[in-house]
């Protein structure tokens, strides 16, 4: 593949998006027109990328402009844009490209600000889980909600919230933690956990709240700078063994004392054997990430090199040295990182939910309450072809009772109105993307030029990129420039240097056809303007 070719397609797709309105044309191709303004922008845009210097100037530029145009001419001639292959990858693009336009920046940008503003916190908490599915009854939910409302009374009555955990809450671990999780930060837990925590205040307790696992309350203990994550090295004897601490101590002696070597030590009497063959190094690992009477310890270390005190945690008991400190990076460094995690956790709901409900108003959607209350009280499932009423109008689209009721049969959820209101938000995403490129002129433009940047790889894959792997006609290639070009060497020894050379001679030769297919005619008032202009 000509690198070359593959790179000013690139730029040339990558065009900035202009409105086509009162502009000034620079060139026709048989009459279809290419505007002055166009061609500014892309070429302000990607003038700096093209390394070959002899390309950099504008009339240079416009000449590869031109032969572009010409291809993406034929492809459409040739029909292209119609094979199902082709179309098949165009619409998993065109997915691709549609997504954005289904988010709020505004939101996203507050979303990612946050999460590093949390980042820099870590809050201590406690709280009480009761289990709850997604699809649960109206009563199951209430029942939930009640039973949190009464265990936080007796919080707020005084009694201690450990206590009342045990009594009230599902968590698996309460028995052992009292439903104390302990300190975590920003981007740990699942997002309205995380909500919750960090916009209760220290001392307070919180009101019932919904998670993905259930209802929860919550107690915020206190909220502290982030330590930034730390990496060490440990020695640990097991709690089972009878002389654990007098085993501990020994090892702690000829470290403080003797100046032994620590990783030695780890590596001939640790029992984590996982971090024992590497002197007992751990991953580096941040508040949150590691059992809190261990990391407890780990962050009291000030200097790197530093020894603690042995120490007893559930798994036995421990020496810790620490090796490094790595504060909280900066938002930039970060940004990147928090974005990826933003976008696919359920703060990713968010960012979407103000597109619908601005796509709701727009599109004038309407629900015909009556069909729908129909399906809620009859057995749909036994004769569903009689529900044939309108339920959902979006503009001008009427969508059936029947629509609805194929969806209820893919979905988990026995709710009538939660499954509604997924289906509702899907009809109008499909009926947003079905019709974005007629509704919106910057996704059209871009899209066009996605389109035709695909169709050139494809014309040019079948003009010069297969060409030039037919053996027989590289060889012919080769042979007519033997003498001249490559001065009687093997073309098995220079296969690389001879593929590049033909391929490049057959889009010159490409080019020239194009000229004589297509009457290619400039502005030339507006040419010798363009020319002049200090771009």
């Amino acid at each position: 593949m000509n690198f070359r070719i593959v790179t000013l397609i690139v730029l040339f797709i990558a065009t900035n998006i202009v409105a086509q309105n009162n502009q000034k044309v620079l060139f026709s191709i048989n009459d279809e027109p290419v505007f002055t303004q166009e061609f500014i922008d892309v070429y302000k845009k990607n003038s700096a990328l093209i390394e070959d210097s002899s390309k950099k100037g504008i009339e240079n530029y416009l000449n590869l402009y031109v032969n572009y145009k010409l291809k993406v001419k034929q492809a459409y001639e040739l029909s292209l844009d119609t094979f199902p292959k082709f179309k098949n990858e165009l619409n998993s693009y065109k997915e691709s490209l549609i997504a954005p336009y289904l988010k709020d920046k505004k939101v996203s940008e507050h979303l990612i600000n946050e999460a590093y503003e949390r980042i820099l916190k870590e809050v201590d908490v406690s709280h009480i889980l009761l289990f709850l599915k997604p699809d649960a009854t109206p009563k199951d939910t209430l029942d939930a909600y009640n039973k949190l409302i009464e265990a936080r009374n007796l919080v707020m009555n005084g009694n201690h919230f450990s206590d009342v955990a045990l009594k009230y809450s599902e968590d698996p671990t309460v028995q052992q933690n009292g439903g104390r999780i302990g300190y975590f930060t920003g981007l740990q837990m699942v997002y309205p956990f995380e909500n919750k925590a960090f916009t209760t205040s220290i001392g307070d307790v919180s009101m019932p709240f919904r998670t993905k696992f259930g209802y929860h309350i919550l107690k915020v203990h206190n909220i502290r700078k982030s330590k930034g994550d730390v990496e060490v090295a440990h020695i640990m004897i097991k709690n089972d063994s009878s002389n654990a601490k007098i085993k501990i101590d020994s090892i702690y002696n000829q470290i403080s004392t003797k100046n032994a070597n620590f990783f030695e030590l780890a590596t001939q009497f640790s029992d984590d054997k996982a971090s024992a063959i590497q002197g007992g190094r751990l991953n580096k690992f941040g508040t949150g990430q590691m059992v809190e009477s261990f990391a407890v310890e780990a962050f009291k270390l000030e200097n790197e090199g530093e020894v603690s005190k042995p120490f007893q945690t559930q798994f036995g008991w421990h020496i810790v040295k620490l090796l490094k400190k790595y504060p909280i990076e900066s938002f930039d460094k970060l940004k990147e990182k928090i974005t990826q995690q933003v976008e696919n956790d359920e703060r990713s709901n968010l960012i979407g939910e103000t597109v619908i409900k601005r796509l709701f108003k727009e599109y004038n959607v309407a629900v015909n309450e009556d069909a729908l209350q129909k399906l809620n009280t009859d057995n749909w499932k036994d004769s569903p072809e009689k529900f044939t009423s309108n339920l959902l109008t979006i503009k001008d689209i009427h969508i059936p009772q029947s629509s609805f009721i194929s969806y209820l049969k893919t979905v988990k959820n026995t709710d009538i109105n939660k499954a509604f209101a997924g289906f509702k938000e899907k009809e109008v995403i499909q009926y947003y993307k079905q019709h974005i490129e007629t509704d919106n002129e910057e996704f059209a433009l871009m899209f066009k030029e996605f389109k035709e940047g695909l169709l050139l790889f494809d014309l040019i894959e079948k003009k010069v990129w297969n060409t030039s792997k037919d053996s027989l006609a590289l060889a012919n290639y080769f042979n007519q420039n033997k003498v001249e070009k490559y001065q009687n060497k093997e073309l098995s020894n220079i296969k690389g240097t001879v593929i590049s050379d033909f391929q490049e001679y057959l889009e010159k030769q490409w080019i020239k056809d194009l000229y004589l297919k297509y009457n290619v005619v400039f502005n030339k008032s507006e040419k010798r303007k363009l020319l002049k202009l200090k771009i």
